[in-house]
């Protein structure tokens, strides 16, 4: 009888370190896959930035034609200026010449009429004063003939005059004309500067916003590579403690946090911005996946533990800032990134609502939910009345 109990004990430690062994090589192959997934997150990271900086260029390219479009209106509006500078002075030098055409031929036209008044008043003689001076009538003569040909030559020049004035008004009009036609061309030219003035910088803004992107995607890459080796760092670790398990024939329980879906505090007091699961980039038209949210709320807030468990992890990844893991139940993992001050350390239990430490200077804390390596919606397990 004894003999067949201890039989019966050493059945039930097998059974029960065989389970063990089989929940830990399950635990250590769910952070394999956490591993590779991370891996293929680092991949779509590095097509987002191929993609980035190709619609970074093709911004850029459109800055330079937009440039290029500037400069040369530029170029005309200097054209035109010095073309507009030409024709003042040509007005000016127009205008001159029609006061000097206009006085001049105010001059000829008085003269002429004096010559006219002059030839009336010699024709007007009586045949009386012929009789009493018999030269004066050749004498008459000679002075009509020649007040005829002053009077012939006078109007010569007055009809010359009066053609250079007309002339001189042609010219004017037809530089007026001129001003008007460049400063219509210089005003269209004008505009389409401050129209290309106005793209381009909304160009050299798409540009700065890709910029930051691009850093920004650059940074994730980088948080993403250095959380893969802290990954390995994690399995390592648990095959350590599996085996430490293995040797002392420990058994893992029922989870305690698994009977609180729905009932969490909200680790941080704000605003969701960035929701779990899929999303597309509204720029580059690339799908990424959020494993957890990121909450908007004041810098220097209190951040807390959503449930009891102990400290798995403290440590700073870039871009993420100070980077709390916590264990529930050995199953369950909550993590706490972007945290200004952090105030538990690793090994240390904390209990539901606990404090880890502050947000930093841009109050934004971001929270991920696991079970073991599947990520879970962290909405769906905190109250909505605690945020």
């Amino acid at each position: 009888m004894r003999c067949l109990l201890a039989i019966l004990a050493a059945v039930v430690m097998v059974t029960m370190v065989t389970a063990v062994q089989a929940e830990d090589k399950d635990d250590i192959l769910q952070q394999r896959k956490e591993l590779e997934k991370i891996q293929k997150e680092v991949e779509q990271g590095q097509q987002r930035l191929d993609s980035l900086k190709n619609v970074e260029v093709s911004v850029q390219k459109r800055v330079s034609e937009f440039d290029q479009k500037i400069t040369t209106n530029q170029k005309v509006i200097g054209r035109l200026n010095r073309e507009m500078q030409k024709i003042k002075g040509d007005i000016t030098s127009a205008e001159e010449r029609l006061g000097e055409n206009r006085e001049g031929l105010d001059r000829l036209r008085r003269r002429y009429l004096g010559n006219i008044r002059q030839f009336y008043f010699a024709t007007q003689r009586t045949d009386s004063s012929f009789a009493d001076a018999p030269n004066a009538e050749l004498e008459l003569n000679r002075k009509v003939i020649y007040l005829t040909a002053v009077a012939g030559f006078e109007s010569g020049n007055v009809e010359q005059a009066t053609n250079l004035l007309g002339q001189s008004q042609e010219q004017l009009t037809d530089l007026g004309g001129r001003r008007s036609e460049v400063r219509k061309l210089k005003k269209k030219k004008e505009t389409s500067t401050s129209l290309e003035k106005s793209k381009k910088r909304q160009q050299e803004k798409a540009l700065e916003k890709l910029r930051r992107q691009r850093m920004d995607e650059s940074e994730r890459m980088m948080t993403l590579q250095q959380a893969a080796r802290e990954m390995e760092d994690i399995i390592a670790r648990l095959e350590k403690a599996r085996l430490e398990r293995q040797r002392a024939g420990q058994q893992q329980g029922p989870s305690v946090f698994a009977s609180l879906r729905g009932q969490l505090p909200s680790p941080f007091r704000g605003k969701i911005i960035v929701p779990f699961g899929n999303s597309t980039d509204p720029i580059t038209k690339l799908k990424s996946f959020s494993p957890g949210i990121t909450i908007k709320g004041r810098a220097g807030r209190e951040v807390i533990a959503v449930a009891s468990g102990s400290v798995a992890y403290v440590g700073n990844l870039r871009g993420y800032g100070n980077f709390v893991i916590i264990n529930h139940d050995n199953q369950y993992y909550t993590t706490y990134a972007g945290m200004g001050e952090v105030s538990v350390t690793e090994g240390q239990y904390l209990l539901s609502q606990g404090r880890l430490g502050t947000s930093g200077p841009d109050g934004l804390i971001k929270f991920e939910l696991r079970e073991g390596r599947q990520s879970l919606d962290p909405v769906k397990w905190i109250r909505i009345d605690s945020f």
